[in-house]
């Protein structure tokens, strides 16, 4: 498939899209997905602020596990988990509309190391999706805090950050967190232990970013649709428009030929007149001999 007709494709699965979320009854609750490369964690940092630490609502594993975008509705919040980036076409484009609903996204990134191209490319999408409300709607969940055995996450969250600010010229929330410590907190029902995971301070923060969005909820999500169907406008012109150029410049060699074939054959025909008449004039003196 040439690169022409996979971006007409994409746009019909996007217009598609929309129209789907303009017609559906969206949950009056502030949509959270939480949103990253495969094996950022996404699945177990759900589990532990839906209170199944022990029992696991989405599905983790070894091997990325999460297909489809999960929901879970909690008391203050919709939580969405979505398919890991950057592997599978089918499963980014799936994430792809994690991002179309969500109200609040966790940007999941698991250490070592700052934010990979792929990383920092996906972070340059959100600015799309949520314009000037970003900092408001992002918020950095750095995973795996309890594999932090030299101190060296707090450096790399200044990296992190800092890459964020180049990108988005923000500085959103940020939590560390550990999923497993938080976990071994409720199994030995240390609170301590669960405090240290950043799990209980993500939730907060989340509860208090629920209660901030309250009655605007709705007038934001139609103004996004808004700003998503003009988007979309301009690129369907411009698909349009280099569509048409595609036409004329496949037709333009065989116009040249019909152009050229018309000549020439007005040309044989003033001939054949020309000719005509001069044989009619030799006819007409032959018969007044």
């Amino acid at each position: 498939m040439d690169q022409a007709q996979l971006q007409l494709d994409q746009l019909e699965v996007e217009c598609r899209r929309l129209t789907e979320q303009r017609a559906e009854v969206a949950p009056r609750k502030p949509r959270i997905a939480a949103w990253g490369v495969v094996k950022a964690g996404k699945s177990s940092l759900l589990n532990m602020l839906s209170g199944h630490a022990l029992q696991e609502h989405f599905e983790t594993g070894v091997v990325r596990t999460t297909r489809v975008n999960q929901e879970l509705e909690l008391e203050h919040y919709v939580l969405i988990d979505t398919p890991g980036l950057g592997i599978d076409h089918d499963d980014s484009q799936e994430a792809m509309e994690g991002l179309d609903l969500a109200d609040v996204l966790l940007f999941v990134h698991a250490p070592p190391g700052e934010l990979d191209e792929e990383e920092v490319d996906l972070l340059m999408k959100l600015r799309n999706a949520y314009g000037d409300a970003i900092e408001q709607r992002l918020v950095l969940v750095l995973s795996h805090l309890d594999k932090d055995q030299n101190g060296s996450m707090a450096e790399v969250r200044e990296r992190i950050e800092a890459q964020v600010q180049r990108c988005l010229g923000i500085k959103p929330a940020c939590f560390e967190v550990s999923s497993t410590r938080y976990r071994r907190g409720v199994e030995i029902g240390r609170e301590g232990l669960q405090g240290k995971s950043g799990i209980p301070a993500l939730a907060l923060h989340l509860n208090a970013l629920s209660r901030e969005l309250g009655t605007s909820l709705m007038a934001v999500r139609q103004k996004r649709l808004d700003q998503r169907s003009l988007q979309l406008s301009a690129m369907l012109d411009e698909a349009i428009e280099r569509e048409q150029g595609l036409i004329q410049a496949l037709n333009a060699p065989y116009a040249n030929k019909a152009n050229a074939f018309v000549g020439l054959m007005s040309g044989m025909i003033g001939s054949f007149a020309d000719k005509t008449a001069e044989i009619k004039k030799a006819r007409e003196k032959l018969n007044s001999l």
